[in-house]
């Protein structure tokens, strides 16, 4: 199409608008590309204001129910649970990654000013590149760590009294040391930070530029943990079918019933993390082999096909970004829903004075036995009462 009789000047890309327009801007967007970023213009728009309103909103809430999980979760009578341990570890984690990660990313795509302090500080953008990677990574890797100790408990039941709630913090701890030190790399190496979903101006660095890092970045963010936990789900599931199968036929099983509500829950907890992150690793991963193979420079054949491509993939990974933040302020109102987090839900309601039934709290005057569930188990006639 020639530029003469296009629709659409190139004050339509807002990078051009007011500038002089080059030889290189004429060959990085002619008509046919102007032409499509009009088209995609609303839904672009429609992914920023997700990004920026969304955003904000997601962090808000999520700091709110975050925050609330720990208090509940760091109870007295909720320590002694290798589950819980777990579970405000993870929330945590999920308010630093909300603060560290998501919000300085709203800061710096809103406001210039914010922005330029980076920009003109190589030092904070090397804090920036490493927390966002650290918060990202931990959060993932601590439910992958709970889905293993829930594996082993299902697939071999004789070693769970070994999985105390120290074992668990040093397991937390050993996950948590090798994510910061792996973490560290950003440091020296900058990856991907050129390109953020938030629509920021990358850093002036003098760091070793290396765009193949984020390919490892992925596979460590994304497929590795994904799998691991989705072929352990299937195995916990497996596990759990012939737990109930063998409870049906009233024969001995190895699993109590209230080991299998927080079981349960954990599946719930991992399972909703894959469903939120695997769309946009398949288009991240999508994006990322895209602009690797069928890369063409402006002005050969099939560029405007390559970069039309590229563009459509970019607003993608950005749409689909938005709801993985999601991850990260969700736990709360999967626990309050779901019927294998009674113990919680009771503790929540008592916590904030509201009536709670006899039967609910029978655990709280019992005394405190090891356990590494989040349900209570039913009353037994040998628990001795704590004396008031």
């Amino acid at each position: 199409m020639n530029d003469s009789v296009c629709a659409y000047d190139y004050s339509v890309v807002e990078d051009l608008q007011g500038k002089n327009i080059t030889d290189g801007d004429r060959l990085k967007w002619p008509c046919q590309l102007r032409v499509l970023w009009v088209d995609i213009l609303p839904f672009v728009t429609l992914v920023r204001g997700l990004l920026s309103y969304g955003t904000s909103i997601v962090i808000i809430l999520g700091l709110i129910a975050n925050c609330i999980s720990v208090i509940v979760l760091t109870r007295k009578h909720m320590r002694k649970s290798t589950t819980n341990l777990y579970l405000s570890v993870l929330a945590v984690y999920d308010m630093l990654s909300l603060t560290m990660n998501f919000m300085i990313g709203v800061l710096r795509g809103q406001n210039l000013a914010v922005n330029k302090d980076f920009q003109d500080h190589e030092s904070l953008c090397k804090f920036h590149g490493v927390i966002v990677e650290l918060f990202n990574l931990l959060s993932v890797w601590v439910i992958l760590s709970f889905t293993v100790e829930r594996f082993i408990m299902i697939k071999f039941p004789l070693k769970a009294k070994a999985l105390t709630v120290r074992r668990a913090a040093l397991a937390i701890t050993g996950v948590s040391s090798a994510v910061f030190l792996f973490s560290m790399h950003k440091i020296a190496v900058s990856g991907f930070e050129g390109d953020s979903v938030f629509g920021y101006k990358a850093c002036k660095t003098r760091r070793a530029i290396t765009p193949e890092i984020i390919y490892f970045y992925v596979a460590f963010n994304t497929w590795l943990p994904t799998f691991i936990i989705v072929g352990l789900n299937a195995l916990i599931i497996f596990e759990i079918r012939k737990n109930s199968i063998k409870r049906k036929a009233m024969t001995t099983t190895s699993l109590t019933k209230k080991d299998e509500k927080a079981t349960k829950l954990l599946l719930i907890v991992s399972s909703t993390y894959v469903i939120l992150i695997l769309p946009l690793g398949l288009i991240q991963s999508t994006e990322l082999i895209w602009n690797t193979t069928a890369k063409v420079n402006p002005g050969q054949q099939g560029y405007i096909d390559f970069q039309s491509t590229k563009i459509k993939l970019k607003w993608a990974r950005a749409f689909f970004f938005f709801f993985y933040q999601f991850n990260f302020a969700i736990n709360f109102f999967l626990y309050v829903s779901s019927s294998s987090a009674t113990r919680f839900q009771a503790t929540l309601r008592k916590l904030f004075g509201m009536k709670v039934k006899d039967e609910e709290m029978t655990w709280m005057r019992t005394q405190a036995t090891k356990s590494n569930a989040v349900a209570p188990s039913a009353p037994s006639a040998s628990v001795v009462p704590v004396e008031s």
